[in-house]
């Protein structure tokens, strides 16, 4: 899943580029990717992208996780959360929306590296980046020495 969010988010740099569902569906096939795949995918990018922002949300800083969440995010992707948040990168709304994405991801390990894909896809996808290539830079050659 995360491979098909990745190839819109680098195909389409503004969500409002982003075609319609049907040509989504043939432009994914065409690239090679499964047909359960890109239902998924896009099913989930549908719900996130049309998704309601919820006021109790805005000031739920604290998260605490369920036990499939901890078994899925480890140690590791729960600190780059973390950060995240006290960066003020990700709002509590977007975390939400980060950690569900990588709930969907299957049967793959999850790395910090998907966390910050995911993180970029989320932000992407509810048009709060003003500035791709900052974040991008930040995020994807995370340096944990430069960050803090």
């Amino acid at each position: 899943m995360l491979d098909i969010l990745v190839y819109l988010y680098e195909s389409f740099r503004m969500v409002a580029l982003t075609p319609d569902r049907d040509a989504l569906e043939k432009r994914l096939f065409a690239a090679g990717f499964e047909e359960a795949d890109i239902n998924a995918a896009l099913d989930w990018y549908t719900n996130l992208a049309g998704s309601a922002t919820h006021e109790r949300l805005a000031l739920a800083y604290d998260r605490h996780y369920a036990p499939e969440e901890l078994d899925r995010l480890n140690e590791a992707c729960r600190a780059e959360l973390a950060y995240l948040g006290s960066a003020e990168i990700l709002d509590p709304e977007s975390r939400e929306w980060v950690i569900s994405g990588l709930m969907e991801l299957g049967g793959e390990d999850i790395e910090p590296d998907h966390v910050r894909w995911m993180t970029l896809i989320v932000l992407w996808s509810r048009g709060l980046i003003e500035h791709f290539t900052h974040l991008e830079d930040m995020l994807l050659n995370h340096e944990p020495e430069r960050l803090h």
